[in-house]
């Protein structure tokens, strides 16, 4: 009888485990196609030594500001917004966002639909115009297109959209605006490129922003604070900026940041 229930036992086990190696089958299979499709890093194990694994980054060209995000930076990789109305030094941040992102000799891109991209003052910067795409796009399906095509690529370090609120009143576009953002998250992740929103506060919700706010990683928001004078010349101004949001460090904190012309602002020229 003893003998009887270890064999029963026995086979009770074997077909558990039987059952549980096609299960593991299933899975291993299951997560292949998973990272096939949308990346390893959309889907990947956690080993013990992950806890305090480093985010790959790109400085803001801030360094309190990287101390403010946690990690050093903006995440290659995902998609960060920046928000902030006109001279705010929104533009500013953005350009010198892709100067660091050109430090180790990437190509960086720039989405200018407003026309509004000032190549000698990015010069002024320290932007490498030499290694720089503009992306002029004749309407909003251009833009989100030449976007997907390039966050794709493989081939940039940063890619900067500037001027998406221009489409905020338009509902069929935020609508676009928003598939082509459901759509990016994939490619990014495989790519590695950080990619940069720029707009103003909106005044009421959209689907774009809804969208916006859903796949941003990290928001941040800027406003000027005052003017930075020198023997009567404006050397500049100091700004504001907050973490809004932030997925991979603490969020809430403030930081100023000065942003100098560097002489491309006369006092006299006011």
């Amino acid at each position: 009888m003893f003998y009887l229930y270890e064999c029963l036992s026995l086979l009770l086990h074997a077909g558990r485990d039987t059952m549980g190696s096609k299960k593991t089958k299933r899975l291993e299979m299951t997560v292949a196609a998973i990272q096939r499709r949308w990346g390893r890093k959309a889907l990947h194990k956690l080993e013990g030594s992950a806890i305090k694994v480093e985010v790959p980054h790109i400085s803001t060209g801030f360094s309190a500001l990287d101390r403010a995000l946690g990690i050093g930076g903006l995440a290659k990789g995902r998609v960060s917004e920046l928000l902030g109305p006109a001279t705010s030094g929104k533009t500013t941040l953005a350009i010198k966002f892709l100067v660091q992102a050109q430090s180790n000799g990437g190509w960086v891109g720039y989405i200018d639909h407003a026309r509004f991209f000032d190549p000698d003052y990015a010069h002024r910067c320290g932007l490498d115009l030499s290694h720089l795409l503009i992306v002029a796009p004749y309407d909003l399906e251009e833009a989100l297109a030449m976007t997907e095509a390039l966050a794709g690529s493989g081939g940039l370090a940063a890619l900067v959209f500037d001027g998406l609120d221009m489409f905020w009143a338009d509902a069929d576009a935020t609508l676009r605006i928003a598939a082509c953002l459901d759509r990016l998250v994939a490619p990014l992740a495989r790519s590695g490129t950080a990619m940069l929103f720029l707009h103003a506060p909106a005044v009421r919700r959209s689907s774009a922003l809804s969208a916006l706010a859903h796949h941003a990683t990290t928001r941040l928001r800027i406003a000027r604070e005052r003017w930075l004078h020198r023997h009567g010349d404006i050397r500049g101004y100091e700004a504001r900026v907050e973490v809004q949001k932030n997925r991979l460090g603490p969020a809430g904190r403030v930081v100023t940041i000065a942003i100098k012309f560097n002489g491309t602002v006369r006092g006299n020229g006011l």
